[in-house]
């Protein structure tokens, strides 16, 4: 049995998920119901939960400054959210579940389902460190969770040099590592990537623009990076990428 609470302002909301729990995960125990962040700190300590559903957007103390406030983290969390694009993206970097309001059975059976691997396994609490840690900072500071065949790796996003679309997989070449193979397209990969940081320099390629040594106009257009690696701009990108860096 998964003993867990739920901390979320809106009354529908956490009715709604209760019933959902109810019908279609009987392997959960909902100990504590609480309406803020203050009640949920209060709880979480009380009850020590297995799993914390956690509303993102709260009044007077939001799910993220609740988890900063509570300190150690000894639970699973899914959080909960209705449109919050920002928090949604901090997931996705994170590997942290979440489930968009209103709340698809489907969806909750399928988060319950990782939660209780997680807890067989024993995983470590690393990737809530790790969205914690990317809501503050700035796109150098960040980590990104690549999937591999057993889970995720956390790597540096300013160690990210360039990637390279490969069929429906993407090699990340990084910095002083060997590339990685990641089990996503290309498109996939760059919407998890800080803006500030990566361009699109041709359909098959996505580069760190900090990596870029010289930009040379010869052989229809090409970058050197720190690395010595030099790379192909497409025509269609050549304009943005020389505006990005300060050429026009």
């Amino acid at each position: 049995m998964i003993r867990s609470i739920i901390i979320d302002d809106e009354n529908h909301c956490t009715r709604a998920l209760l019933a959902d729990l109810q019908l279609h995960c009987q392997g959960v125990e909902v100990l504590d119901v609480c309406h803020s962040g203050k009640e949920g700190i209060i709880s979480i300590r009380k009850f020590e939960p297995d799993l914390v559903f956690l509303d993102v957007e709260m009044p007077w103390m939001n799910g993220f400054e609740m988890l900063e406030l509570l300190g150690d983290i000894r639970f699973s969390i899914i959080f909960t959210t209705a449109h919050d694009e920002f928090a949604a993206k901090a997931f996705r970097i994170s590997a942290v579940d979440y489930l968009l309001k209103p709340i698809d059975s489907n969806d909750l059976k399928a988060a319950i389902q990782k939660v209780e691997k997680k807890m067989d396994e024993g995983s470590s609490l690393q990737h809530i460190t790790n969205l914690l840690r990317n809501i503050h900072q700035p796109g150098t500071d960040q980590k990104i969770a690549l999937p591999q065949r057993e889970g995720y790796e956390f790597v540096d996003v300013s160690s990210i040099m360039y990637l390279a679309a490969e069929g429906a997989y993407t090699k990340v070449f990084i910095k002083d590592k060997k590339p990685m193979l990641v089990s996503r397209t290309l498109g996939d990969v760059e919407e998890l990537l800080p803006p500030d940081l990566f361009q699109r320099i041709h359909h098959s390629t996505v580069i760190n623009i900090t990596s870029i040594t010289q930009f040379l106009r010869t052989d229809g257009g090409y970058v050197v990076l720190n690395t010595g690696d030099k790379l192909s701009v497409s025509k269609a990108k050549k304009e943005m990428l020389m505006a990005r860096l300060g050429l026009k």
